[in-house]
């Protein structure tokens, strides 16, 4: 008669929990013995094996039967199979056999878990990269800056210099508090396969990393950094719809001195919309764009690096509203400074939900953003005339 391994095993777990109640030995070895048919009855069953799966069976195989002939006792054997982390009460190896001694008196075996994360992708803006950064251990930071251009005087024979005098000033940066918080339960801690604490730290990065972007594109300055959009030299483009000759008078905004180290940001989207005017170009406009052969290195728009910033308006077809402002060209380390505060805040709440066994973490810091000089960085906006 075929053995059905499911129901089996239920079975045995009854009896195995009986046997050692009883120290009956003889139960244990019929028990064992019971254990080699429902392996054979496993194999029979056709599903595909990998190297893992057949090793992880086996191990659990060896600690059940050590359980069954000697109890507890017997399975302290198994503190030899390398293990992954050990928590008081439970050992653990990295083939997922579970070995839950202290608390329930049992063996477990997990469901097979991947190794690795399958989650949504997030797009960061890109002015961490290019923005001038600075540690502040403050409540602000203070950009000092000359307001006025000054310019000699010419002179008559013996008629003397007039004074001329410079005006300075700062614009004052405050660092705002920006939090995340990650929670975990407390079957994700015993059970993951992958590593819970890398995946813990790469959560938090992207809510900052995130946020930022965010607010460095657009923010309004309230609880939060002041954004480029609105702060920067203006150009209108008078047409809805995105053509070639608008990039390059565009760039023309900014004076020579900030073109060396100017690149270009807008949306994945509009950076599509721009290289379908360049490939669909009778008028010889092919230089517009010069794409990268190279891994790490950034395609070229009239000469200048191209970053992808998500958070500016962007349309495949090129043809956007009033008002929208797709692209930004300048020298972003002379234009934007970013303030980060040295200190970083963590805070481990594993009470707050304790009723439903989740544990929480919190996590804070503090960053600021403004423009300095908006005559180096130039944003298209959108008009219709």
């Amino acid at each position: 008669m075929k053995l059905d391994p499911k129901s089996e095993f239920r079975n045995l777990a009854a009896e195995l929990k009986d046997a050692v109640i009883n120290k009956n030995q003889e139960q244990s070895r019929k028990i064992n013995e019971r254990l080699d048919a429902i392996e054979l009855g496993l194999k029979s069953v056709k599903t595909p094996e990998t190297k893992t799966n057949s090793e992880d069976r086996a191990n659990f195989k060896k600690a059940f039967g050590l359980f069954a002939k000697g109890g507890l006792g017997s399975v302290e054997s198994m503190r030899d199979v390398k293990v992954g982390r050990r928590v008081a009460g439970e050992i653990k190896s990295d083939n997922l056999v579970r070995f839950d001694l202290a608390a329930a008196g049992a063996l477990l075996l997990p469901a097979e878990m991947s190794t690795d994360i399958n989650k949504q992708i997030v797009e960061f803006s890109p002015v961490l990269q290019v923005a001038k950064v600075v540690e502040t251990s403050a409540p602000s930071y203070k950009q000092a800056q000359r307001n006025d251009s000054l310019s000699a005087t010419w002179l008559d024979e013996d008629t003397a210099s007039s004074k001329v005098k410079d005006t300075f000033g700062y614009v004052d940066i405050p660092v705002h508090k920006i939090a995340a918080r990650v929670a975990w339960t407390i079957e994700q801690e015993q059970d993951a396969a992958y590593d819970l604490e890398a995946e813990i730290n790469s959560s938090i990065r992207e809510q900052f990393e995130k946020s930022l972007g965010t607010a460095f594109i657009s923010g309004n300055g309230v609880k939060k950094p002041t954004g480029l959009v609105g702060n920067v030299t203006n150009y209108n483009s008078t047409a809805l719809t995105l053509t070639s000759d608008m990039p390059i008078r565009l760039q023309a905004q900014l004076k020579d001195y900030y073109q060396a180290n100017s690149a270009w940001m807008a949306n994945r989207l509009t950076f599509a919309a721009i290289r379908q005017l360049v490939l669909s170009s009778t008028n010889g406009l092919a230089y517009l764009w010069e794409p990268s052969f190279q891994a790490g290195y950034p395609s070229r728009l009239l000469g200048a690096p191209i970053y992808e910033a998500p958070d500016l308006a962007g349309s495949v077809t090129g043809v956007f509203t009033a008002g929208q402002v797709p692209v930004l060209y300048g020298d972003f380390a002379y234009g934007y400074t970013v303030a980060r505060h040295t200190d970083f805040y963590v805070i481990r709440a594993q009470f707050s939900e304790a009723f439903s066994f989740v544990t929480n973490l919190y996590v804070m810091s503090r960053f600021g953003g403004a423009v300095v000089r908006d005559e180096a960085i130039a944003q298209l906006t959108i008009t219709a005339s």
